[in-house]
């Protein structure tokens, strides 16, 4: 018994200090020498850690690193060899729906997308998802056999639990939905039912711009969406919900929301309700204007500041953030509204003026939210080691 505890406890040792140094490659190129300081581990550890899984077919060599001085011993980096595997990932929108492949580096391999509208009910749109991801499979030239798990991505709320889409509001299918075990019956893989604004965060750490230290991510759309982010690593609270930024009451007295909350920030600044509030058509027509410095469009921003940046206020004050990463409808000209925000919460959060907090908007478009959708998926495959059989790799 005590011989199989230890062997237990060295595989697990072992496949800890894999993942350690898959986690620093996802995200750079490193050498050996470089992998061992940044995870404390011995180099001959490291070295033969490494050299398994290039022997697997999970690492590969990428080039000798530039001599930092002439005295210098040349550095073989090691990198993550994306054709090993792929993931899929499937994103529900209220008003998109798209599926994609990425490979073990996160590099997109193929997407599809279709407007919702062009959908009459659920069965149809699980028959354009099934249909594209096999194309998209085809025509890239991959296997399903190197597929290693499957990702969606939807509005909450979520029963993650169970991989069931509950009642998001505002979109009219997969309502209490059973969609991880449909996906995982069909493919035969493991499948993962993530929040929209988690993948997005998820992916902006490991792919875009990796955030150190406690980060918010925020996405506004038909929607406010947040994740809260240690170092890469969500937090989820007891139920899976945390960092519900868009049911912090911006106005008590304000307008009653649907949660039984009273002037919530998702009553406000998702861009269909400014539109409605105020009665313009072009968000960057009134940007540029208030630029410009006309009354009624500063008006206008200085309305979606105050509501903005008093949930951000207390975001910060909460959660001691050291970034907050913006994403979705307000990202036109964003450096007036970063430095109009920057201004509301100096005044607004004694904790902002005192640590400053990196305020910035996310480089992600539209079409990587079905990439972010798989990052669940590659997570998975890192954080259990997995490995495909020699005969498939």
């Amino acid at each position: 018994m005590l011989v199989s505890d230890a062997a237990h406890n060295i595989a697990e040792l072992k496949n800890g200090n894999r993942y350690q140094i898959l986690s620093c490659l996802r995200c750079a190129t490193m050498s050996r020498a470089e992998l061992s300081r940044q995870i404390g581990l011995a180099k001959s550890s490291v070295t033969t850690l490494t050299n398994e899984m290039i022997r697997q077919g999970l690492l590969r060599e990428a080039g000798l690193a530039e001599k930092s001085n002439k005295a210098g011993r040349t550095r073989m980096l090691l990198s993550i060899n994306g054709d090993y595997a792929f993931a899929v990932g499937i994103h529900l929108h209220r008003k998109l729906v798209s599926v994609a492949a990425v490979d073990l580096t996160g590099k997109p391999l193929f997407e599809f997308h279709e407007n919702t509208a062009s959908f009459f009910d659920t069965g149809e749109v699980l028959s354009y998802i099934h249909e594209h991801l096999l194309l998209g499979i085809r025509e890239s030239g991959l296997s399903l056999d190197r597929l290693v798990g499957i990702g969606v991505s939807s509005p909450g709320p979520l029963d993650q639990k169970n991989g069931v889409i509950l009642e998001p509001p505002k979109f009219p299918f997969f309502r209490n939905y059973p969609i991880v075990e449909h996906f995982s019956e069909t493919y035969g893989c493991p499948v993962f039912l993530e929040n929209n604004a988690v993948a997005l965060a998820l992916y902006e750490h490991y792919y875009v711009k990796a955030q150190a230290g406690c980060s918010l991510f925020v996405t506004i759309s038909e929607g406010v969406g947040s994740a809260l982010l240690q170092n890469g690593e969500v937090y989820r609270g007891s139920h899976g919900i945390a960092a519900e930024l868009g049911h912090i009451s911006v106005n008590p007295e304000g307008e009653p929301c649907p949660c039984g909350n009273c002037g919530c920030l998702e009553l406000y600044v998702p861009l269909s309700a400014m539109k409605r509030r105020f009665g313009f058509t072009s968000y960057p027509a009134v940007v540029d204007a208030a630029i410009k410095e006309k009354t009624e469009e500063k008006r206008i921003l200085t309305f979606l500041v105050q509501k903005i940046g008093a949930a951000l206020a207390t975001a910060v004050n909460l959660f001691d953030l050291d970034c907050i990463v913006l994403y979705g409808e307000y990202t036109y000209r964003s450096d007036y509204l970063l430095e109009k925000l920057d201004a509301y919460l100096t005044v607004h959060s004694a904790i902002y003026r005192a640590h400053p907090v990196s305020l910035v908007v996310s480089r992600q478009s539209e079409d990587d939210a079905s990439a972010a959708a798989a990052v669940a998926a590659l997570n998975f495959f890192y954080k259990n080691n997995m490995v495909l059989s020699e005969c498939d790799a």
